[in-house]
């Protein structure tokens, strides 16, 4: 579900409690056996203060580096972070693995939409819709990306939609009011 705060969109986690429990042991061990500063990452420190579970998804990608649920779940929290480009990246690769999956497809809409690259950002809500026409979070960002891109009726339009499949969807209702309060 994405998050239409002023923070920017926030995306739920894609790991499933098997991919957690299959790499849980190892993180286990390494928290517990390994010095913090043997940890191998490419992050600064404010960046690892923000998410220390990139440190987790960097273990799980050196057992297994088509780990999708480890990229994915990477990417996304590098969109939360704001930082849209190394979250691209991660969220291709696994969409090199499998074009499908709806949660990297979202991601890196929401990265793109948060780039100001709306119609690249409404193709892959496009991908998504294609796949789940009722998926509430790629309705909702093809309306934010139509929004951004000066698109306001055919984001009401959009939102209406999102708004028939969940009514009560609390950030959707926030979006709708928003766009009523400029095409009024």
């Amino acid at each position: 579900m994405i998050s239409y705060e002023n923070t920017g969109p926030q995306i739920k986690s894609a790991f499933s409690i098997a991919t957690i429990a299959s790499i849980l042991p190892l993180l286990l061990l390494s928290v517990l056996v390994m010095p913090a500063s043997s940890f191998p990452y490419a992050y600064s420190q404010a960046e690892i203060q923000g998410s220390k579970s990139m440190i987790w998804y960097d273990k799980a990608l050196g057992i297994n580096q088509n780990n999708v649920p480890a990229l994915v779940q990477k990417g996304t929290d590098l969109v939360n972070q704001g930082e849209g480009q190394q979250a691209i990246t991660w969220l291709d690769k696994a969409l090199t693995i499998d074009p499908t999956n709806i949660m990297a497809l979202e991601s890196k809409g929401a990265a793109l939409q948060e780039m100001g690259k709306y119609q690249d950002a409404i193709g892959l809500y496009d991908r998504v819709l294609a796949i789940d026409p009722t998926d509430v979070y790629a309705l909702g960002g093809k309306a934010a990306s139509l929004y951004g891109s000066g698109q306001f009726q055919q984001a009401v339009t959009w939102i209406d939609k999102a708004l028939e499949i969940d009514p009560n969807d609390g950030k959707v209702l926030q979006v709708k009011q928003t766009l009523q309060e400029i095409t009024n």
